[in-house]
Parts: C-alpha cells; structure tokens; sequence
C-alpha cells in the first residue's frame, strides 16, 4: 500500500508574485508537478494500491481563495496514471476521506462526505461550512502605533540575529520593504543592509531601489519573532505575498533571504550541539542530503539555494 502526501502547503510559489507571472497558471503547474512525482513512485514501486491524501487545508482570505481553485484534482490521478505512465495495471486507487478505512488491503468507503460531493469534489461546500470563519479572516483589526513601533524593534533585533546565515555579499543586496495592512499610517517598514549593521525605519511609501516588497500584518510578525517556530505562521501558514521588482532578486534568490530574515526558526547549529546522536543519525541515513547541507553551510554561503535542482525562479519566471 503507497500512502503518500498530495500537494504542497510552502507560500511558494503562490504568493510570490512578478510582473510576468500568472499565479493561477502556475500555481496550476506546481500542482499538477507534485501529482506527477507521485505518479513515479506508484510506477517505481508498484504498490497494489495507492492512497493519496487530500490537501489538509483551505484559504480563507479573499485575495487568496483562487490557491483553492489551482488543486490537482485527486479524482484525476488514476487516469492520469494510466494516460502518461501505464496503460495496463492492476493497481487499486482510493481516494480517501474522513471516516473511510481499510481492513489489511480491503477499503471501505464509509466516509458520510460522499453524499456531499460534486464532480469529485467538495469545492463548493466551502462557502457554507466556513461561512462565519470566512467573514472573520477578512476582518482588518487596525494595530494601536505604539505596537507597531515594538515590532519595528523585534524586526531590527532579529535581523541582527539571523545574518549570520548569509555570507556578507548576500546581506549586501538586502534591500525591502514590508507593508503592513492593518496600520493606519506609516504602513511600510523599510529595511536596507549598510555594510555593517540592517538599517530600519518606519515610512509612509515603499524604499525607493527595494528589490521586493513583503505584505503581511503586524499581528502574524509578532507572532513569528515571539515564537520559537513562529516563522511557518508566514510560510506554511500563507500569510505573506511577495512582490518581487526586479528579475535578479529572483536569480539570487533574495527573495528567501528577506523571509528567512525575517522569521525565526530553530538554527540547525544549536539543534546539533543539543541532540547530536540525532544529528548523525540523521546525516548517516541520509547521506545525500546531508553532504548537500553542510556543503551549502560552510562552502555556499554566498550563493543562496545554488544547487542545480533547487533553482527557484523558473516557476516566477
């Protein structure tokens, strides 16, 4: 039995947004790119039936429902399947919701959501189950100044604690703006890197030469530099868009710069020195991407996400 993940919950590349995109085409893409990487494991290993699960997750905010809309649609995949990569199979493929369950290999569709769907699809139940929640994520709640001016403070500090995961060279580009949506005034933080320390500065209109703008609230940013983890309530949690303005930003990957500064995460030295019997455990039943991480570490510094299958831009671009 293949259980496996479907789709992807990463900001990216959804809300990183360039002048050239079409977000919903490409979000289409990147969709459709992970049902195909499913499509060769089924193939590789030839399981006698495969389950994939659904995306856990709907959006709520109206500038994001569209990345409801791009999903991959699991009713496809065994067609799919049998279109591009086998005709003939014996393989079994079950779509699994909440309440179905298998005896050994035996499925049993038990899930009461089968009355509910359409076209394979509980798409248009969204409207109605979340109906209260919808109208409350997209509530602004305008911030008292004074807490804004706090954040600009934790947004400094923090900066300062993360550079060190970037080589000089890198930092040297650094140059954005965030605007939030729920000030009042002021709305833009602009941070530029001078050579030796982040200069940070609270202004009425964009930095002039940012190289990207992040939107986001100052509600989720303190939340990601108050918290150990707090950085996926921007990344995994979607609640950022990046406009990125100029094409070699995207090259050099900047834009994952200007988010990692501006999240905190656990740092993988501390977690070392902390665990280290997991840490070998971890590099010696994974020794490719173990040997990728340290060589990013300490001999690619100054190139961020260089490795030849991690280049990022292609979907922006």
């Amino acid at each position: 039995m293949l259980l496996s993940g479907w789709s992807g919950a990463g900001y990216f590349p959804n809300t990183v947004h360039f002048a050239s995109k079409d977000d919903f085409e490409i979000g289409k893409m990147r969709e459709q790119y992970f049902g195909n990487q499913l499509c060769k494991f089924i193939q590789y290993l030839q399981p006698k039936a495969v389950a994939p699960f659904a995306p856990g997750f709907v959006l709520l905010n109206d500038d994001k429902r569209w990345i409801n809309d791009v999903k991959f649609p699991r009713g496809m995949l065994e067609e799919y399947y049998h279109n591009y990569y086998e005709k003939e199979t014996t393989i079994r493929f079950h779509l699994l919701y909440p309440g179905d369950y298998f005896e050994e290999l035996n499925f049993h569709a038990a899930s009461p959501y089968y009355a509910q769907l359409k076209d394979g699809s509980l798409h248009h139940t969204i409207d109605k189950v979340y109906a209260s929640e919808i109208i409350e994520a997209n509530k602004i709640a305008y911030a008292d100044d004074d807490l804004i001016n706090v954040l600009v403070g934790k947004i400094k500090y923090f900066l300062g604690k993360n550079r060190t995961l970037y080589h000089r060279r890198v930092l040297e580009e650094v140059n954005f703006s965030i605007r939030l949506r729920d000030a009042k005034k002021n709305s833009f933080i602009n941070v530029k890197f001078d050579g030796n320390e982040f200069i940070v500065d609270r202004a009425d209109a964009i930095a002039e030469h940012a190289i990207l703008l992040v939107r986001t609230s100052s509600v989720l940013l303190h939340y990601s530099l108050d918290n150990e983890w707090g950085g996926d309530a921007l990344t995994i949690g979607y609640g950022i868009d990046v406009d990125v303005l100029h094409e070699d930003a995207l090259e050099k990957n900047l834009d994952i710069v200007c988010v990692r500064l501006l999240t905190r995460y656990p740092r993988a030295s501390t977690q070392l020195m902390k665990r280290p019997l997991r840490a070998l455990k971890y590099y010696f039943t994974n020794p490719i991407l173990g040997t990728l991480a340290l060589k990013q570490k300490f001999k690619l510094k100054s190139q961020v996400n260089k490795f030849p299958y991690n280049e990022r831009d292609h979907w922006i671009t």
